[in-house]
């Protein structure tokens, strides 16, 4: 049986951790460079500015500094200060995370057309999970471990909470959103066609960010040493970003011609 807290086994964990990390940040850097476009086409007046377009790309700078802090981490040839990189990457990841969540929460509120139960329930849930983050990113330990060449948390476990903390919020959050989806695509109206669409945009992306957030859950449960804690964390960091960005991108993109999606949500069609 394999002793994960042997050093050889961690140092080649470690390799792993960082291959697989190197392969996520060029998924997410084609993402993001080739999707520019997108924000391009609102600054220049070419697409109707809406506010939420400023989450929107925070969520994706965010994730981008945490890919950059990775890679000047994985880079340095000597000792660098741990405590103050890390809490700096942790911070960047968290903002990311509540900024993606905040897309899908103000996205369930406008399926549920800005019902008030709703509402609360999914700003409750924001919160709670804005708070673990912030908690997790004023514990959060980092150490230089010389024999590997990297950085460490000594006290990973922390991030349990934090990680079980999103997943289950976004989880929520996103079954939520699948029942609003039920209930357009039931519905009639000038609705219909935007509830079908929808449906089919909500199940790729769901299934997609809820896929990507199993594996940091269950290895944190598993506590097999310190690699294996991180090893999914920022890869599913990297898709709820992309799952988040691109359902506001096609909601967006759909709604431009030739009704603003709001609009749409709003009107007395949508109330049955």
């Amino acid at each position: 049986m394999t002793n994960f807290q042997d050093p050889i086994v961690i140092f080649y964990d470690i390799l792993a951790v960082v291959k697989f990390w190197h392969a996520s940040y060029g998924v997410f850097l084609w993402e993001f460079f080739t999707t520019l476009d997108f924000e391009w086409s609102v600054i220049r007046g070419g697409r109707r500015y809406r506010w939420t377009i400023w989450i929107y790309s925070l969520t994706r700078i965010s994730t981008l500094i945490v890919v950059i802090t990775d890679l000047i981490e994985f880079s340095a040839l000597g000792p660098i200060n741990c405590q103050i990189l890390g809490n700096f990457e942790f911070a960047f990841a968290s903002l990311s995370i509540a900024s993606a969540s905040s897309l899908i929460m103000l996205r369930v509120i406008a399926v549920w057309i800005h019902n008030k139960i709703i509402v609360a329930l999914a700003t409750g849930i924001w919160v709670t999970n804005v708070a673990f983050l912030i908690h997790g990113t004023v514990r959060l330990q980092g150490l230089w471990r010389p024999e590997e060449n990297v950085c460490v948390v000594p006290n990973s476990d922390i991030t349990k909470f934090n990680v079980i903390v999103t997943f289950v919020s976004d989880i929520t959050l996103l079954i939520v959103m699948l029942a609003g989806l039920l209930r357009l695509r039931m519905g009639g109206g000038g609705m219909l066609d935007l509830g079908r669409f929808l449906w089919k945009q909500g199940i790729i992306w769901i299934s997609f960010a809820v896929a990507a957030g199993v594996p940091p859950v269950v290895f944190l449960i598993l506590n097999l040493n310190e690699p294996f804690n991180f090893m999914f964390q920022i890869p599913a960091l990297i898709a709820l970003t992309i799952a988040a960005t691109r359902i506001y991108r096609s909601l967006i993109h759909f709604s431009s011609e030739p009704y603003d999606f709001l609009t749409l949500l709003s009107s007395p069609y949508s109330r049955g």
